[in-house]
């Protein structure tokens, strides 16, 4: 028998195609390959997101298929999509290759002891998938996460040669072609932190639907039951979460290692299946591909919290003032961990304190700053004269501000010295500082160094919260701020027994606990953005496996 085989032209669509060539010929067959060029050969340059659609690199061979010019077409079964081409059917998958995702890094951007990736601050990282993106950003929302188009060894080249710190990659196709990663140091990564796309790893054989020879051939030659079954379960939840290539679905599913049964992991993007909806990772096992599969579709279309994630198993409680612990809490359940809120300080406006007078002697050059979200809030809706500029510590005393209808000039994400380090007035303009009666001095302190004038006004004051019953289950406790440890100072001692590992939001409040005589882990002001620290020492925590959840 004669076959025709039609791919695309990259060199691992070429490899495919003469995979499948040397198992028919090993079954008897004469087979000679065609190249087809595809839409998606021809436009290289333009992100996915904003030109793939049905078929973007399918669509010219099946079209060939359909027309009789080739017998049998072979994709990356990832490519096609979730409907087949009337008229065409999958006569065979062949054996999976493995289907994890590979990190290609620079050795200057290697970082081993970073959380989640091995890579620096602000590394820029080349992807063009959807779901490789969002796994990216929630992972580490530092990264510069850059678009990345051409076949592998391009994608490879472009890496090495530093227009791209980092790039990732199927790891599937890497070993395939049997790449050489010379200078660059490739990690593969682990599934349950960052799935792969579903069916990756994987060929599809397709053939026409009538062509019954043809089908009975590839298969007898190259199909494996096992591989076809995970593959459906898989691409089942893009047909079931309602999204084509476009929506940042990952799914990979296979048996469990030391039991019976299959393991089934899902991940997707923040905003869906509604705007609101967090990103989240999902596990689940079951009986068979299928069952284990379609509770993946249930948890992640339900748009719930599921627990699951690089900081799964840890349940932490963030001891503040309840509202201070929002964002932060957000980024934490993101990241599978089990959250709670402690409320353990009450703040309150001071009375007499008259906020719009105190804005209403600021002119323009001078500069209103903000060290808390609490007092940011308080400023909502009040007047300022023009020309008066804004700056605040943390991106939430930030979205605090912006949300009050304030823009924002400086930001000082790891504490008050950090911003005051930014801020820049001209000779004679001043500071104003509206802030808690126990606001630490470090702001007035570091621009009096510098020769600024600040004026400064209490305008709340925090109280602590009576009766105070905090969880002693919990992993770990996370203290927002000094008052926060004054708060619960008694409750501590009272419970210096418990397991909980303590962790503390600054190195302000890293020092109150030390001062009480209470071990924590320091979250100390750095460079980084404070939160940040944070996760990276609970995911440091994780690692080291001192979780008591």
């Amino acid at each position: 028998m004669k076959v025709r085989i039609g791919t695309r032209g990259s060199e691992l669509a070429l490899w495919q195609a003469q995979h499948v060539k040397a198992a028919l010929e090993r079954a008897g067959a004469q087979v000679d390959i065609l190249v087809l060029k595809t839409k998606g050969d021809l436009i290289d340059n333009v992100p996915l997101s904003k030109v793939e659609g049905k078929a973007f690199f399918t669509a010219e061979i099946e079209r060939a298929l359909l027309d009789g010019e080739v017998d049998v077409a072979v994709h990356s079964h990832k490519d096609l999509p979730t409907e087949l081409t009337k008229g065409l059917v999958i006569a065979a998958v062949p054996p999976r290759a493995t289907h994890c995702e590979r990190l290609l890094v620079r050795p200057d951007a290697h970082d081993p002891r970073a959380p989640f990736l091995p890579l620096k601050r602000g590394a820029r990282v080349g992807t063009s998938a959807p779901r490789r993106l969002e796994q990216l950003k929630t992972l580490r929302p530092d990264l510069q996460v850059l678009d990345l188009r051409g076949n592998v060894p391009t994608r490879v080249r472009k890496a090495r040669e530093g227009a791209y710190d980092a790039v990732v990659l199927a790891a599937a196709g890497l070993d395939r072609l049997q790449l050489s990663t010379e200078g660059l140091v490739a990690v593969d990564l682990a599934i349950e932190l960052f799935v792969p796309s579903p069916a990756q790893g994987a060929l599809a054989v397709q053939v026409r639907a009538d062509d019954r020879a043809v089908f009975e051939l590839c298969r007898g030659a190259l199909h494996d039951e096992a591989t076809e079954r995970a593959i459906a379960a898989e691409r089942s939840l893009l047909s079931g979460a309602g999204g084509g290539c476009s929506l940042p679905l990952a799914a990979a599913v296979s048996r469990a290692e030391g039991a019976d049964g299959f393991v089934a992991h899902g991940f997707l993007g923040a905003g869906h299946p509604i705007a609101a909806a967090h990103a989240r990772w999902v596990v689940a096992r079951g009986a068979s591909p299928e069952a284990a599969m379609q509770t993946v579709l249930s948890e992640l279309v339900s748009a719930r919290a599921t627990r699951v994630g690089p900081l799964g198993g840890l349940s932490i409680a963030l001891a503040g003032s309840a509202h201070d612990g929002s964002v932060l809490g957000e980024r934490l359940a993101a990241l599978g961990a089990d959250v709670r809120t402690e409320r353990v300080i009450e703040l309150e406006p001071i009375a007499g304190a008259d906020l719009d007078a105190f804005l209403a002697s600021a002119r323009g050059g001078d500069v209103v700053a903000l060290t808390s979200r609490q007092a940011a809030h308080l400023l909502a809706g009040r007047k300022v004269a023009a020309g008066v500029r804004f700056a605040a510590v943390g991106r939430a005393s930030a979205r605090e501000l912006a949300s009050g209808g304030f823009e924002v000039s400086w930001t000082g994400e790891s504490g008050a010295r950090e911003l005051a380090s930014r801020i820049s007035v001209a000779a004679g303009a001043r500071v104003l500082w509206p802030c808690a009666q126990d606001a630490l001095p470090e702001l007035a302190e570091a621009l009096s160094e510098r020769g600024i004038a600040l004026e400064r006004l209490a305008i709340y004051r925090t109280k602590l919260v009576r009766d105070l019953r905090l969880d002693p289950e919990v992993s770990v406790r996370v203290y927002m701020s000094p008052s926060a440890v004054a708060a619960a100072l008694e409750w501590e001692r009272a419970h210096s027994g418990r397991a909980t590992v303590r962790f503390a939001l600054g190195s302000t409040t890293a020092a109150a606990l030390e001062s009480a005589g209470l071990d924590a882990v320091r979250s100390a002001c750095t460079a980084h953005p404070i939160t940040e620290e944070l996760v990276a020492g609970l995911y440091h925590l994780v690692r080291s496996k001192v979780t008591h959840a």
